[in-house]
């Protein structure tokens, strides 16, 4: 008796290719489980001859199950591997696990039964290949296409409603939608474009499969102003009545259908030589309706998010300026933080996005100091040890202020330690390194910058020569090496602004060029 093990999670299609595989003989016993957590124990518990497995079940991933117990010394059966979602690492993943046969869904029933006959063969000696009944027609020849067909449908609407919401920005939602939808019909590429009204215009969002194409065009390029103008809920042309997807993209099997924000239309979803050249089914229809209406849903959600986090930070921005204003000397220092500590991540190398992020948290680092009494903010005098204590609540007070504001997580990382120091030595968390975020490093040396070339009642402003001494100084104590390196080269090459430059010529400044010479000496700015 050959004993046979398969793992389904879906239990039409488990009962299906369990009756497939009893048709291989007799001699053959089969059994079912729904779940990886089921598999773990059968397979532990059990010797088993064959194992037929889909890859990616409720409760986890297969190939994960099979290596973990392989790890474990457990003897694996031969095993078939079925999957609607395969991918060039997961397939090496399957060669390396010892799986040989690995079926792309939707396949025939007699592709399994091919596969079970070659996977079993040296356990199944009784009847020779060629002596075994020809099969005849059933009805799972029928169903498991169907099944399948069902199984992968309900794949991608889980998806849509667990993989495109878990995108944070607009370009991720249209890109992880665009890559659902050519799913959706077999597709081989496609595009997303938004619709600029005031320019008349399609503005490509996100594409696939398209090469190098113009980013956008003027919509009477295409053939989809009848989507943009709300006449029509899908265009599919075909070769014998071809239409225009895109200049420069000969393509004339191609299915659009709009996209619409708060039900106007604001874009166009097109789909490039869908696999069937027949006019689309109604629940492929059905399909591509649900994922543009979450999109819909997703793309408003977002701006609404979007248009709050931006006049939040407007809001806490114009609070740090209104402080600053009440102090001539410490006035528009944020907004120079800020500035420097842009230039900085992008010498550094970073992304847009951080840089952006870094500027911002630069703006915001002293917001906090609004929860410091004036007898110590605005004291015209050096600070006493109590007063500094005080003063140095001024980066937690500014953390606990956004901790509610689930759009700034990353700011509040900046402004609750731009105050660390490189070796452990600041505050208020004692980091080290590394552990400190490198968006507070860079402000760090950005804030120490200003400071030092800022004018304060008890003392005139620094000229950056005198940085430039203090940043060696600190550097891989106070400040990070890297970060430091990156701004004697700002300073080198001229691009760091200071309050001085900015107000050489106002009444009651003192320019850089009456200043005195100072003793250099390390010490804690900001």
């Amino acid at each position: 008796m050959l004993n046979l093990l398969i793992i389904e999670d879906q239990p039409a299609v488990r009962e299906v290719v369990a009756e497939i595989a009893g048709e291989l003989s007799e001699e053959v016993r089969v059994a079912q489980v729904g779940s990886l957590e089921e598999a773990r124990a059968v397979l532990v518990s059990e010797e088993w001859n064959g194992l037929i497995t889909d890859m990616s079940l409720g409760d986890g991933n297969a190939l994960e199950l099979i290596a973990s117990l392989k790890e474990e010394g457990v003897k694996m059966p031969p095993t078939i591997l079925m999957s609607g979602f395969l991918t060039s690492a997961r397939m090496a993943q399957a060669l390396q696990l010892g799986i040989e046969h690995v079926l792309a869904k939707p396949f025939a029933p007699d592709v399994l039964l091919d596969c079970l006959e070659k996977m079993l063969s040296r356990d199944d000696e009784h009847t020779p290949a060629a002596d075994k009944p020809k099969r005849q027609k059933r009805t799972s020849d029928r169903l498991l296409p169907e099944m399948f067909e069902m199984d992968r449908r309900l794949g991608l609407v889980y998806r849509m409603f667990d993989e495109i919401p878990a995108q944070h920005d607009v370009s991720s939602v249209c890109a992880s939608a665009l890559n659902l939808a050519v799913e959706v019909v077999h597709a081989k590429g496609g595009y997303l474009a938004f619709f600029e009204r005031r320019h008349h215009k399609l503005v490509m969002v996100s594409s696939q499969g398209m090469g190098e194409v113009a980013p956008s065009c003027t919509l009477d390029e295409t053939s989809f102003q009848p989507l943009v103008a709300g006449d029509e809920e899908l265009i599919q042309s075909f070769p014998d009545a071809p239409g225009i997807c895109w200049p420069g993209v000969e393509e004339p099997h191609h299915v659009a259908i709009p996209v619409r924000l708060q039900g106007v239309s604001m874009g166009v979803l097109c789909l490039l030589d869908p696999a069937s050249s027949e006019p689309l089914k109604s629940e492929t229809r059905q399909m591509l309706g649900l994922l543009v209406k979450e999109l819909d849903t997703l793309l408003d959600n977002r701006a609404v998010h979007a248009a709050l986090a931006d006049n939040m930070r407007e809001t806490l921005i114009a609070l740090v300026r209104s402080l600053e204003a009440r102090d001539r000397y410490t006035r528009d220092h944020s907004g120079r933080v800020g500035s420097l500590s842009a230039v900085l991540a992008e010498d550094m190398g970073l992304d847009q996005d951080r840089v952006d992020l870094i500027r911002t948290g630069g703006l915001l680092h002293d917001i906090g100091k609004c929860g410091i009494p004036d007898a110590v903010l605005l004291k015209p005098d050096r600070y006493t040890e109590n007063e500094f204590a005080i003063m140095k609540a001024h980066p937690a007070i500014g953390d606990n202020i956004l901790k509610n504001m689930d759009t700034m997580i990353r700011e509040r990382l900046m402004l609750r330690h731009h105050h660390e120091r490189f070796d452990g030595l600041g505050y208020p968390d004692q980091l080290a390194g590394e552990d400190i975020p490198l968006e507070a490093r860079i402000v760090c040396v950005a804030d120490a910058i200003d400071a030092m070339t800022t004018h304060r009642v008890y003392r005139m402003a620094r000229p950056l020569s005198f940085c430039v001494e203090q940043l060696k100084a600190g550097s891989g104590t106070q400040f990070d090496p890297e970060v430091v390196k990156v701004a004697l080269a700002a300073i080198e090459r001229g691009a760091v602004s200071t309050q001085a430059d900015e107000q050489q010529n106002i009444e009651g400044v003192m320019p850089l060029s009456a200043l005195i010479s100072v003793k250099t000496e390390v010490r804690n700015y900001g």
